[in-house]
């Protein structure tokens, strides 16, 4: 099974990599069908953690699994059994820690993710303090952006059904 893990982030990475690479269209084609593919799957879930967390990924990469990441939250959130957005909710807050100091794309769509979730997570009561007590005080730029984040998750109101 890990096997599976890493060729299939070797997968993502080489179509990343054919997307900025000066290739035929073809190939760009297929590559992008094969990231769109990817970004559907359930299996996006746990491979997302996996490129944001492994020191092989570009910063590139992981801005690309951060985005697919809130997609998946924003869309997708009915892949997952209920009883698992404490554990989403936890690794998020995990890459935040490692995050908190940039690079600022890629803190930014994992506050877009921590927000998405926190709207459809009805269970999740303390949200702000939870927020504050993991980041830390030296975390205030991610924690106000995160602050700014949520409130216009909330009124822009971005296809979140609330489950």
């Amino acid at each position: 099974m890990a096997s599976e893990t890493i060729d299939g982030l070797d997968s993502i990475l080489a179509a990343l990599a054919t997307m900025q690479a000066n290739v035929e269209r073809s190939q760009k084609s297929q590559a992008h069908d094969y990231l769109e593919k990817f970004q559907k799957s359930p299996e996006a879930w746990t491979q997302t953690h996996s490129l944001l967390s492994s020191p092989k990924t570009t910063a590139e990469a992981k801005l690309f699994a951060a985005t697919t990441l809130k997609g998946k939250i924003t869309y997708d959130l009915d892949q997952l059994p209920r009883d698992s957005l404490f554990s989403l909710r936890d690794s998020i807050l995990a890459l935040l820690v490692t995050f908190h100091e940039g690079p600022r794309p890629i803190r930014t769509q994992l506050c877009v993710c921590l927000a998405n979730l926190a709207i459809q997570m009805l269970e999740w009561k303390n949200v702000l303090a939870q927020v504050g007590s993991t980041l830390g005080s030296g975390a205030g730029d991610c924690i106000l952006e995160f602050l700014r984040i949520l409130p216009e998750e909330v009124t822009e109101g971005r296809k979140n059904h609330l489950t």
